[in-house]
């Protein structure tokens, strides 16, 4: 039921980023995102990825032990969260950003962070199917080939549209 411009997207995901930044958070680092299914799944990815540090969705349906595991093996440095599912993390003791504090972030300057292509872009886990999940490290130039393979293969044009039918935290 929400709608944004792209203008209104950069900018609040510019705050998220700086922020991000005024943490000391970037290149290389993992911020966690637990999320239920609404516009800041974009909004604070792109945010976390202007910080030039790398997300990690989290599914809240995940088990609490599986949340936990996968949070502390990325060494995640912040979690951007709904308030109502830190109860699936209650063993997280680090930084949060909660989703209703976000609009209150203080406008700022364009992010100058350009990621190289073997940047960590994103954090993600195999589903553990045969013991401990493992930590799946996709960058920038892997993310930049799928999107061109998935251009091309389906035909895209500036008119398509496409579902996201997965989880937010499935490859």
């Amino acid at each position: 039921d929400k709608s944004y411009t792209y203008k209104e997207v950069d900018e609040i995901s510019e705050k998220i980023g700086a922020y991000i930044s005024s943490l000391g958070i970037g290149r290389e680092d993992v911020v966690s995102e637990l999320l239920p299914r609404c516009e800041y799944m974009v909004l604070a990815s792109l945010g976390v990825l202007k910080s030039g540090a790398a997300y990690q969705p989290l599914d809240p349906s995940y088990p609490t032990e599986r949340l936990e595991f996968m949070m502390q093996d990325a060494s995640a440095k912040l979690l951007i969260a709904d308030k109502d599912l830190l109860e699936r993390v209650p063993n997280y003791k680090g930084k949060v950003l909660i989703l209703e504090d976000i609009p209150a972030l203080p406008s700022c300057e364009k992010i100058s962070t350009n990621p190289n292509p073997e940047d960590l872009f994103i954090m993600l886990y195999t589903s553990g199917s045969t013991g401990t999940p493992k930590g799946c490290m996709l960058e920038h130039r892997n993310i930049v080939s799928f999107c061109n393979w998935y251009r091309d293969y389906y035909n895209l044009t500036p008119h398509s549209r496409v579902a996201a039918y997965a989880s937010y935290g499935f490859d």
